[in-house]
């Protein structure tokens, strides 16, 4: 596997390569036994994914929301 290939899986599928397709797991994982890059972009994503989790979406007031949805009707 490519690092550019390794960094399209990633922000495809995530950090959990086990949810990664078949195929692609293995060639994943040797790459991060042999890419500081590979592991550096691993780290790097899990934290992005950490910090999402972290700090959860606010809900749009609900005047904006039926603002936008009178506008798609229109």
């Amino acid at each position: 596997m490519t690092i550019e290939r390794f960094k399209e899986m990633l922000d495809c599928h995530g950090t959990k390569l086990d949810t990664w397709p078949k195929s692609e797991q293995l060639p994943a994982r040797q790459l991060l036994l042999h890419s500081e890059e590979a592991r550096t972009l691993l780290k790097f994503d899990e934290g992005i994914e950490a910090l999402l989790k972290a700090s959860p979406a606010k809900k749009a007031p609900a005047f904006l929301v039926g603002n936008i949805m009178d506008r798609i009707k229109k």
